[in-house]
């Protein structure tokens, strides 16, 4: 068995593993799983593996042996917070150390915080985790619908702009994300930055795949984004993911008439930090 560092080659092997491990996961703890199908390579799956690649090389590896890739891992690192994207093993390696390995891989650098989503299903992962200090502290609502809720009448939509997105960015995640803004200008739908008395309050990004991220410089702010959102999405079937700890837009969500789906969880360390409440996500890849 060999680890070396990852490449655009390998997506299609990548992927492969990944429907393998959610298929085989799901299906043991009796909760289908819908996801899968083909490769796709222009697909929302490639283009976000692919970003990462971009970025963060260094913290994205493969375990293969004879027969192929039979693991994946990758992490990003944005300020002095490192997130863990993903850790993937095929079923048939799974219980011979090569998620450990994977992990140890990814691991590397002196970062302030460390943050990860996983499915709240997967109870290996989460106990791999929690030996290096990822404790799960609060869970990850997914909610689906067509949403039906009235505008909000004092926030005003505009264009991004580079200066804005940093100060909101800063105040909801705690660092800057310019290189995922590059990413979700170029594959979302709409992109907004909420105004209200002539200053930036929140953003907010829609996709084919639904309404996210949003990021506030309050929870206030980001929920009336978020309800701003859904409410030019009516009638539409969207999903949103969304912290438990940002209460003010679960709140928004389920007015809007949004139902809970499978969730997941939001692990961290230090634990103790202070979680999210002004987010929903993009993805479980890039939080």
């Amino acid at each position: 068995m060999e680890f070396r560092s990852a490449s655009a080659a390998d997506l299609e092997d990548e992927f492969a593993v990944f429907v393998a491990a959610q298929q085989e996961l799901h299906t043991r703890r009796g909760s289908p799983w819908s996801g899968g199908g083909q490769f796709d390579p222009d697909g929302r799956w490639a283009a976000v593996h692919r970003h990462v690649l971009e970025h963060d090389r260094d913290r994205s590896f493969v375990a293969e042996d004879a027969g192929g890739i039979i693991g994946f891992t990758a992490a990003i690192a944005r300020g002095d917070s490192w997130y863990f994207s993903a850790l993937f093993v095929h079923p048939e390696h799974q219980g011979k150390g090569v998620g450990r390995r994977l992990l140890e891989l990814a691991w590397g650098g002196d970062y302030r915080r460390r943050i990860t989503i996983t499915e709240a299903i997967q109870p290996v992962s989460n106990a791999l985790y929690a030996h290096h200090g990822l404790l799960p502290v609060t869970p990850v609502l997914n909610l689906v619908g067509e949403p039906q809720i009235a505008p909000v009448d004092d926030l005003d939509p505009t264009l991004p702009e580079p200066d804005a997105l940093r100060m909101l960015d800063v105040a909801a995640y705690g660092f800057d994300r310019a290189v995922d803004h590059e990413f979700w200008s170029r594959t979302c739908a709409r992109a907004t930055v909420w105004v209200r008395d002539d200053l930036p309050v929140a953003y907010s990004y829609v996709s084919p795949f639904g309404v996210g991220p949003v990021a506030g410089r309050d929870a206030e702010s980001a929920a009336l984004a978020l309800r701003a959102e859904l409410a030019r999405c009516s009638g539409a079937d969207i999903s949103v993911a969304v912290p438990g700890t940002a209460i003010a837009l679960v709140d928004i969500a389920i007015k809007a008439g949004l139902r809970f789906t499978d969730p997941g969880l939001l692990l961290l360390s230090p634990a103790d930090q202070q979680p999210p409440s002004a987010v929903a996500l993009h993805s479980y890849w890039l939080m």
